[in-house]
């Protein structure tokens, strides 16, 4: 019984600041005020509407897509390759010192703050001539990510039996068609709980975004505190912009919230 309550007191506390921020999307900040938690009188997508001709909501959802999904497909092939190194071709050494040194090195990501980062990057970044260019971005999305990435899969591809290697290298297949064929299918849960991962992470981060692109390549995140201007805070305008960056995370942790939940415990139990 204890337990049921709860899980229903954490389901609460997770849904209440949805359903507000949801309901306040279709609301002016007098009707916010009066009836924070109560269904608005008319659903009027306005807010919206004018969410697009302030900040260009559509352009800046495509720009964090583009960026996201780039810096994604970059984590995913060096993190995969890595990641098999750690876990199997380190390990056919006498000792593992190889694996657990490469594991320590990728691991000490970990320690670095990311506040600390903003001066190095940014000055970097001017004296590489590539501030405001999105491909610097991604780029320091994908080093960033690493860590996190490689040690969640060299961890999933630890528990792929070697049995399956040796038959294919008899078979006649080389590295990396045994990567392709028979470690990348059987690591998709691990895989796919590392995509949603850094794709939530990604779309979410503001402050590299804010620093390194000019209005041009603008992201949702960096746009929306823009809906707030020096006279008025506009509630209503101000959620409606919420749920416009909210919307293409949950599409992508609904569909594939399955595979993370499996890719999360099988990584907890394997060796």
């Amino acid at each position: 019984m204890v337990n049921y309550f709860v899980f229903i007191a954490y389901a609460v506390t997770i849904l209440l600041p949805l359903y507000y921020v949801l309901i306040s999307s279709f609301k002016g900040n007098v009707e916010i005020f009066n009836h924070p938690l109560g269904w608005p009188e008319t659903v009027d997508f306005g807010n919206y509407l004018r969410v697009q001709e302030r900040v260009n909501a559509l352009r800046a959802i495509g720009t964090s897509f583009v960026i996201t999904t780039a810096s994604l497909f970059l984590i995913l092939i060096v993190s995969i390759v890595a990641a098999y190194g750690i876990a199997r071709v380190a390990g056919r050494f006498e000792t593992k010192w190889p694996a657990l040194i490469a594991e320590a090195y990728f691991g000490l990501g970990f320690l670095i703050p990311a506040f600390s980062l903003l001066v190095p990057v940014f000055l970097l970044a001017a004296r590489t001539g590539l501030l405001y260019n999105p491909g610097y971005l991604i780029l320091f999305y994908v080093a960033s990510n690493l860590s996190l990435s490689i040690l969640m899969l060299s961890s999933h591809m630890r528990g792929i039996p070697r049995e399956l290697e040796e038959a294919a290298e008899i078979d006649g297949a080389s590295r990396f068609q045994i990567l392709r064929y028979v470690i990348v299918p059987l690591s998709r849960s691990g895989i796919m709980t590392v995509s949603v991962l850094n794709f939530i992470g990604i779309w979410n981060e503001y402050i590299f975004a804010l620093m390194l692109l000019d209005s041009r390549y603008r992201t949702i995140q960096v746009a929306i505190p823009l809906l707030r201007t020096m006279r008025k805070v506009d509630y209503g305008l101000i959620s409606a912009g919420v749920v416009a960056a909210l919307i293409p995370v949950y599409v992508v942790f609904i569909f594939f919230q399955e595979r993370v939940i499996q890719g999360m415990s099988a990584g907890a139990v394997k060796q």
